[in-house]
């Protein structure tokens, strides 16, 4: 855009707000939508990444897109008022099937769905202030419904730069409503007016004024705003509960458990980095969790019956079904280790625990299921992350126990059937097998334990199978754990343990197949065992009479009817490391990721009272009682006092005189330190200034400031000065009137208002004039000196 010069003779505008940074009209409006745009789709991201959803966010975000393109540039399309209600009527009927029932999670995805309806038609409308604000609004909201869900990390990176895109979007909505406030008058003016010398891009105006410097400001208001708000957030005391706990979320399929085992599925394993759940295990009364020797393992489900490469829960031999958990009228003397448990919202009703457990008190949101030997949440608390604390005497010395008692409601005669069916459905290849093996072994009969472990360690060490996580071409014609047996001995941890269940049921020993978790993660800083979707897992558990069973593993003796009813051995055939996460070139960036993760969510999400003074307080108030103590030590200061007397060869002098000597030496000392400190200071100052330029921008703001000091002066000539709590605006505008009133002329009385927004420039604005604008302003100065009263 051109500039329009003004003469010597040119009088002053009318249009004070011209002297403002005037952008060009277009770059402000575009950069207004694409902001809008961004923080719209940005917005939508964060409230899918609740949803733990896409559809939403790629939705939004094209939407977003689509709409600069042809609704704010090209203006090829837009929704007309009435359009846009009925759609907006519609969008809030296809919603409202989800608030009518009871629980907030319902409601909460489809108050969700309404504002991404809402966003979307908004998105395509003709832009006015009002639509501007109201998009900004929707977007809020969307951020608000997004922390009722479950958060990560990253859902805080994403919050900081939402913050900085809201202030970004604030700043140039503000510019755009000035803008649009004075722009009649703007294009009003003409070419010829006398103001012209202020129309256009002024001298450091123009696009840069909103754009670097601009945006420079806002980016260090945004980094000062984080940082007061980390301090606050991490120095203000909590008094309740976990300040920021989601209340709702999005339930995510568990993958590669299940109550039922189907062998002989083509397709790889996907190895889930999704988190399932955190456990932690506290002895006695202590309230601090430690991690256990070797892995751990967690019950999920029990399965009885085999047929033809799929395993089913086995009917209890007693006519148990379910009910609520609830404490036994007695609990075990001692050894008790609680645990702890906090699930996610997942598909499935399942509860994981080390078995055996004790429960500590009565839950009814609880449910024993004894026909599988599992525990189940109520099924509206499936969606929701779920904390259950329960006992256990198999933790001992820090080792978990591979015993587990055998109780009134477990069936020994459905853990010795066998497939039936003639042929290769009776197993023959796999009986075989078994049959080998124990010959080889040469263990005796009654040696139950020792011939259990022993095919244990032939399925796991011989090297004769494999274990993978690709699915594998069967014979349809075959069983699918005779095909792993005799034609293709490759699969994963289901296969080696129905493999190692029925071949202890071919020797006449008892056995079943548990699934569940298997777990050696240990997060050092959140102090509790991290369970994924990768350390699904599935072992064997063998029935050993109560004369077989090992004194060394037996636990809770008091307590468990092991001399009534024996108990199940827990084996793992599956071979070591199987369930190790293969190391690739990726695996430092998933640790560094792992612990941020940790991080965010141990002292951000879940920071309670209770963490926040073992974490911050604690440590802080013991720092400083030991600087307390290291100050007010006299010992410590007579130890100081004497090495220093001997390093500086004052040991012969007398003690007053040493003192002396070493006390102006240290009030020396202390002078020469702060001298230096304030030298330092000094010249960091003035590097500064000459890297950024502020000594010469502040020189040329006091020089061009003086215009203003001269303007008040000539006022206060005339019997006109500003009252303490009035503006420079506010005074321009009452000088104008009496000016104008005074002299009789009516063209005098803009001329403090060109004088006083050029004020405004230099002094708020930071911007210098140009040369035009400079004349203008001393044109107005002569002018104002002219009028006599």
């Amino acid at each position: 855009m051109c500039r329009r010069r003004v003469d010597a003779a040119a009088k002053p505008t009318s249009n004070p707000q011209s002297l403002i940074p005037n952008p060009s009209p277009m770059y402000l409006e575009r950069l207004l939508q694409i902001n809008m745009a961004t923080l719209a789709a940005l917005g939508a991201l964060l409230l899918g990444m609740g949803q733990r959803s896409v559809g939403s966010p790629l939705l939004v975000m094209a939407a977003a897109a689509t709409s600069v393109w042809l609704t704010d540039v090209t203006q090829r399309f837009s929704l007309g008022r009435w359009t846009s209600n009925v759609l907006m009527l519609l969008g809030a009927v296809y919603s409202l099937h989800d608030f009518f029932p009871l629980g907030n999670e319902l409601q909460a995805l489809g108050f969700a769905r309404l504002l991404v309806c809402l966003q979307i038609i908004l998105l395509f409308q003709r832009k006015n202030e009002r639509t501007y604000w109201l998009l900004v609004m929707l977007s809020l909201l969307q951020v608000v419904v997004a922390t009722l869900f479950s958060q990560g990390v990253m859902f805080g990176v994403l919050l900081a730069v939402y913050m900085l895109l809201g202030f970004s979007a604030m700043a140039i909505l503000s510019l755009h409503r000035q803008w649009e406030r004075h722009r009649p008058e703007t294009e009003g003016l003409g070419g010829g007016g006398r103001g012209a010398g202020f129309v256009g891009q002024s001298g450091g105006g123009g696009q840069s004024a909103v754009g670097a410097d601009l945006f420079g400001r806002l980016g260090k208001m945004g980094l000062y705003t984080l940082g007061l708000t980390l301090v606050l957030f991490f120095a203000l005391p909590r008094f309740g509960q976990v300040a920021w706990h989601s209340a709702v979320v999005h339930p995510q399929p568990l993958v590669g458990f299940s109550d039922e085992v189907t062998l002989g599925e083509l397709g790889r394993i996907i190895e889930s980095r999704e988190e399932v759940m955190r456990v932690r295990f506290f002895q006695g009364s202590d309230d601090v969790s430690r991690p256990l020797h070797g892995e751990v393992y967690l019950q999920g489900a029990v399965m009885m019956t085999y047929e033809r490469g799929q395993w089913r829960v086995g009917q209890p031999s007693r006519g148990f079904g379910t009910e609520p958990l609830l404490r036994p009228r007695s609990l075990p003397l001692g050894g008790v280790v609680r645990q702890k448990i906090s699930i996610e919202g997942m598909d499935r009703r399942e509860l994981f625990f080390v078995a055996p457990y004790v429960a500590l008190k009565d839950n009814p949101y609880i449910t024993v299921d004894f026909a599988r030997n599992r525990l189940l949440r109520t099924g509206y608390l499936r969606a929701r992350q779920f904390k259950y604390t329960l006992g256990t005497t198999a933790i001992v010395s820090g080792v978990q126990k591979p015993l587990t008692p055998c109780l009134k409601n477990d069936s020994i005669l459905a853990a010795k059937a066998l497939p039936s069916g003639e042929g290769t459905w009776g197993l023959p290849d796999l009986r075989a097998l078994a049959d080998k093996w124990i010959a080889e072994s040469g263990l005796p009969k009654k040696d139950r334990l020792g011939r259990a472990r022993y095919l244990e360690r032939k399925l796991a060490a011989s090297g004769q199978f494999k274990y993978s996580l690709v699915g594998q071409q069967r014979d349809p014609e075959l069983d699918p754990i005779e095909d792993f047996v005799a034609k293709h001995p490759r699969g994963h941890c289901e296969y080696f343990a129905t493999a190692l269940t029925l071949m202890l049921r071919s020797q006449g020993i008892p056995a079943r197949l548990v699934s569940g978790f298997k777990c050696d993660q240990w997060d050092a800083v959140g102090e509790y065992y991290l369970v994924r979707q990768l350390h699904a897992h599935a072992w064997v558990e063998a029935y050993l009479r109560p004369s077989q069973l090992p004194p060394d593993l037996l636990h809770g003796v008091l307590y468990w009817p092991w001399l009534k009813n024996g108990g199940w051995l827990r084996l793992d055939p599956t071979p070591a490391g199987a369930n190790e996460v293969h190391e690739d070139w990726l695996s430092p960036l998933r640790g560094g990721a792992d612990w941020l993760e940790s991080i965010w969510s141990n002292y951000v999400v879940e920071l309670d009272c209770q963490r926040q003074r073992d974490a911050i307080y604690k440590p802080i108030a013991e720092a400083a009682k030991q600087a307390w103590r290291a100050v007010a030590d006299p010992s410590r200061w007579r130890a100081i006092f004497n090495s220093v007397s001997v390093a500086l060869y004052l040991d012969h002098l007398g003690r007053e005189v040493r003192w002396v000597l070493l006390g102006l030496l240290g009030s020396l000392l202390a002078a020469t330190l702060a001298g230096l400190g304030w030298m330092v200071w000094r010249l960091v100052r003035r590097l500064h200034a000459a890297w950024t330029g502020n000594n010469a921008a502040r020189a040329r703001r006091r020089v061009q400031i003086e215009f203003y000091r001269r303007f008040e002066t000539l006022m206060a000539r005339r019997g006109i000065v500003r009252a303490p709590g009035q503006t420079q605006r506010e005074f321009a505008a009452t000088a104008g009137a009496e000016l104008a009133a005074i002299a009789g002329e009516k063209r005098l009385e803009p001329l403090p208002a060109v004088v006083v927004e050029a004020f405004y420039r230099i002094r708020f604005g930071r911007r210098p004039l140009d040369s035009s604008q400079t004349q203008a302003v001393e044109h107005a100065l002569a002018e104002l000196t002219t009028i006599r009263r």
